[in-house]
């Protein structure tokens, strides 16, 4: 019969691929990201800096909940 499949753990591949680092010019080629998050990515990001797709994801909140002046 069928078994209940147990839910993984994360896996150590899982959590190295969290970890990578991209450069900026790296985020435009994403498919992870839409046009709009690569834009703000664009403008947001430092060029001499590489960051995880989790720290990206941070400066598109940071700059979407910015007010507009």
């Amino acid at each position: 019969m069928f078994t209940k499949k147990e839910p993984d753990s994360k896996k150590p591949e899982t959590q190295q691929k969290n970890d990578q680092k991209y450069s900026k010019v790296q985020f435009p080629g994403s498919r992870q990201l839409s046009r709009m998050e690569k834009d703000i990515l664009a403008a947001v990001l430092l060029e001499n800096e590489t960051y995880t797709l989790e720290e990206a994801q941070q400066h598109i909140q940071q700059f979407m909940n910015r007010e507009a002046q």
